[in-house]
């Protein structure tokens, strides 16, 4: 009777796992994907920061290039972090770092942009997209940064606000100050 007994719950235990197995499993791929989703936002955060530290610290005129110096340097910098899904050159393609290229549509999922605006309360001063080339001036430096995250569980990515079936696409942006040269 006792062998018998113990048959039944085994059988029991399987029963059970076989029910709560599933829940676990999509309880633990949430949190995975929501973790490399958080990672990646970070990242880029930091990958916007760390190239708009160093578009502010520059005495050239950046925008003659038509901002590719930047993108470089950004490209650079994301490769050398943490950019979860980040791959060389991905940002270059769109419209090589010049200002508003995401005010387009369909605006591009992957890429990054700048501008370099100035107050136009100072007299005799106009709004351009660059810096002046004496930097005499106290101007800012805008960027802004699109990237997008492969999802790992896309059944995940419906639970996620601007995620889609199979990616996330994550922007960040920041604004520095450049001093003038005393």
């Amino acid at each position: 009777m006792t062998s018998g007994r113990r048959a039944g719950q085994r059988g029991q235990s399987l029963a059970e796992f076989a029910i709560v197995f599933p829940v676990m499993f999509l309880i633990l791929a949430a949190i995975i994907q929501f973790a490399l989703v958080f990672w990646a936002q970070n990242a880029l955060t930091q990958v916007v920061r760390d190239t708009g530290r160093w578009a502010a610290t520059q005495q050239s005129r950046p925008c003659d290039g038509g901002g590719a110096a930047l993108v470089q340097k950004a490209d650079e910098i994301a490769l050398t972090s943490s950019l979860f899904g980040y791959t060389a050159g991905t940002w270059p393609g769109i419209n090589g770092g010049l200002p508003y290229a995401f005010d387009v549509s369909p605006a591009p999922r992957e890429g990054i942009e700048t501008t370099w605006p100035i107050s136009t309360d100072a007299p005799g001063l106009v709004n351009t997209d660059c810096p002046p080339d004496t930097n005499e001036i106290a101007w800012f430096v805008n960027i802004r940064a699109h990237h997008e995250v492969p999802l790992f569980f896309p059944f995940i990515g419906a639970l996620i606000p601007s995620c889609d079936i199979d990616s996330c696409t994550l922007s960040s942006s920041v604004q520095f100050r450049m001093e003038p040269a005393r």
